[in-house]
């Protein structure tokens, strides 16, 4: 099961990495417009998920869902 449920939690951990819009697009190798689209929509495909989710992990912030969806420094 993912731990990315909602835009607002992708921004906030993209936030606590250290990240901007562009450099996690750099990390994911797609343009920071994507970037933006996802934090007002998250992608449904898992496979995005998880590269998101693994780019913010080796930035040292880790999703999670439960009990609410958000994000810690790994």
């Amino acid at each position: 099961m993912p731990n990315l449920i909602n835009p607002r939690q992708l921004r906030a951990a993209r936030t606590m990495a250290g990240l901007t819009q562009r450099g996690l697009g750099v990390a994911l190798g797609v343009d920071e417009r994507q970037i933006r689209f996802w934090e007002r929509r998250v992608p449904t495909n898992p496979r995005k998920v998880a590269r998101i989710e693994q780019a913010l992990l080796a930035n040292g912030v880790a999703l999670f869902s439960e009990p609410t969806a958000g994000a810690r420094i790994a």
